[in-house]
């Protein structure tokens, strides 16, 4: 009968077998809600000449958990599938330990146990109502300031809503319809505006009606050459409406 050779374990292989797959429960960019990663580390040395396995192995974990941990304390956990591609491309780097000395890398799977993923579920809801409630608050600021941008809008908001004695406070109705009119919202329609006011303080240089009636003319004339003659019939129309306001018994 002969005698079979025992060989020694082989380090590596030992150190594999201990990072071979463990998990971490790791903090989101959200309180409270956290991602549930299991890590499939690979030893990639060709050799590992440890006395102390166990320790080695540890610290692959330890190192591996804290760079995952560092990465996803930013991550939203309302994005589960980027996460995971995002974290995956991260761990499958090639990296080494300084002491003991082994390079390794991982394969990652990241999910949301059901109390996360249930508080991921009421976070978006949370989110939907307060954007839905922003959108509608904004809209109504936006009709109010259109409405009140306008003398007449003021004027009819007074009148429906005030019982007060019109005649004692006409000069502040007038101040206040005043600075209203003045009021161009910002953002989107700027130029637009800036255009129009310019426009309003170019007619209202020529005091005499004959010299605003010349203006109109030269406005119809431009449209025309541009080849928009709606425009330019629209214009029209406003002078003759101006020159039978101010013909003698026009207003009347």
């Amino acid at each position: 009968m002969g005698w079979r050779k025992q060989t020694a374990p082989d380090p590596r292989e030992e150190v594999q077998a201990l990072v071979q797959r463990f998990e971490a429960r790791l903090d989101s960019a959200h309180e409270g809600i956290a991602f549930h990663v299991v890590f499939h580390a690979r030893i990639r040395s060709a050799a590992v000449p440890l006395a102390d396995v166990d320790g080695a192995a540890r610290a692959v974990r330890i190192a591996l958990r804290h760079e995952a941990a560092d990465y996803l304390r930013h991550q939203s956990a309302t994005d589960l599938h980027s996460v995971q591609d995002l974290l995956a491309r991260e761990m499958a780097r090639s990296r080494t330990l300084v002491a003991p000395e082994i390079r390794y890398d991982a394969h990652v799977d990241v999910m949301l146990l059901p109390g996360d993923q249930a508080a991921v579920e009421a976070l978006l809801a949370a989110q939907r109502g307060q954007s839905m409630a922003t959108a509608i608050r904004r809209q109504e600021l936006e009709d109010l300031a259109e409405e009140l941008s306008d003398p007449a809008g003021v004027m009819a908001r007074w009148v429906t809503n005030d019982a007060a004695d019109w005649a004692k406070r006409s000069g502040e109705a007038k101040t206040l319809a005043e600075l209203f009119a003045a009021y161009r919202p910002p953002g989107r329609h700027g130029v637009e505006y800036a255009l129009v006011e310019a426009i309003r303080e170019f007619l209202a240089s020529f005091p005499e009606p004959a010299q605003k009636q010349m203006v109109y003319g030269l406005l119809s004339a431009g449209m025309q050459r541009a080849e928009r003659p709606v425009h330019a019939a629209r214009v029209e129309e406003i002078a003759e409406a101006a020159k039978w306001a101010q013909a003698p018994g026009g207003g009347a």
